[in-house]
């Protein structure tokens, strides 16, 4: 677990292969005001993570970033077995077997509200991601719709070139493919945008630390300025 921002925010980095490579994925960690702690996009729950987040507090909520990420729920939902699970967009369907107490919009649950923001990216009819803010480390959490690979392995930085992720944090070309309405991302965007963030943890690729909304802002440059 690394701590991003002092006994408030950690994210834990697991692995995730793209095109045979491991890119990593991440999972954060927020702890809200009542002192639980709400875990977002779950990863492997090994004992020893489990030993982090425990000492950390009690697991309040567990969030899904959408629904193509949720291999590792199945351990967390039956040792968390008290804490809220929030499902993203058309993952309670698919996962039936775990018990959903709702499922994430771009209206923020009655357990964060006045703590974080959140909406859901939308214009991506294939897979829809859920983005929060945290005001207090000034931290926009994003799903996998852009990535910055800098670093790391010569094959994990072949992976960032050759999805046009290397040098700048972008889109992956694989999806602008999938975006099929663009006056949808594009609002999604502008709200996004005038969030309190300065730094950004993506789903995959490294941490992106100042000028986020920037950064934001140039990756989807194709969207803002269509």
């Amino acid at each position: 677990m690394i701590e991003w921002k002092a006994n408030h925010l950690w994210y834990y980095d697991d692995s995730f292969r793209c095109f045979g490579v491991d890119i990593g994925q991440r999972m954060t960690v927020i702890r809200l005001a009542d002192g639980g702690l709400l875990v977002h996009n779950p990863c492997e729950l090994t004992e020893s993570l489990k030993s982090q987040i425990d000492a950390l507090g009690i697991v309040r909520c567990v969030t899904t970033a959408n629904h193509t990420i949720h291999q590792s729920l199945s351990d967390w939902w039956l040792t968390y077995s008290d804490a809220y699970f929030y499902s993203a967009p058309d993952l309670a369907a698919k996962r039936s077997d775990i018990g959903f107490d709702g499922e994430l919009t771009s209206k923020s649950s009655p357990l964060w509200r006045n703590q974080l923001y959140q909406t859901v990216l939308r214009g991506n009819n294939q897979r829809e991601d859920v983005v929060f803010c945290d005001p207090e480390s000034q931290t926009l959490v994003i799903g996998e719709s852009i990535m910055l690979l800098s670093g790391g392995s010569v094959l994990r930085q072949l992976v960032g070139k050759s999805s046009g992720c290397h040098t700048h944090v972008r889109v992956p070309f694989y999806e602008k493919y999938r975006v099929t309405d663009i006056k949808l991302l594009r609002r999604s965007l502008q709200e996004i945008l005038t969030w309190p963030f300065d730094h950004i943890l993506p789903i995959h690729g490294d941490p992106i630390q100042g000028d986020g909304k920037k950064k934001l802002a140039a990756a989807y440059s194709w969207v803002l300025n269509h």
